[in-house]
């Protein structure tokens, strides 16, 4: 089993990016056996608040309550899994359904926009 952490965003006036919902209901943690069935999970699970949000997160990164008691933060343990694609789940209201964009994190030389150095 690994850890899971869904973290509901928001989009804040002023605010260029978006942020994470303050406090307990703007993050989830759970375990799930593996990256199907934690999304499986999430959508499931949390549908009400997928609904509310512009977008959540879902990583398998582990939330890590900050010692001080100021918030949580996610601990990279992407060495453990290193396939997992951080994935962004949104609640579609023209087609009322849930949908999943995944994030590659590839990096890759396209042809063409290379050039050797001659020398």
């Amino acid at each position: 089993m690994r850890q899971y952490s869904l973290v509901f965003m928001e989009q804040r006036i002023g605010v260029p990016r978006l942020t994470s919902i303050p406090g307990p209901e703007g993050e989830k943690c759970f375990e799930a056996a593996d990256d199907d069935v934690a999304l499986a999970y999430a959508c499931e699970h949390f549908q009400a608040q997928i609904k509310n949000c512009v977008r959540a997160e879902l990583s398998s990164m582990a939330m890590v309550r900050d010692p001080s008691g100021s918030g949580a933060r996610l601990v990279d343990d992407s060495l453990e899994n290193p396939h997992f694609q951080e994935a962004y789940i949104r609640y579609d209201a023209r087609s009322q359904r849930i949908e999943v964009d995944f994030v590659s994190t590839v990096t890759g030389i396209l042809p063409g926009t290379y050039k050797r150095s001659s020398g």
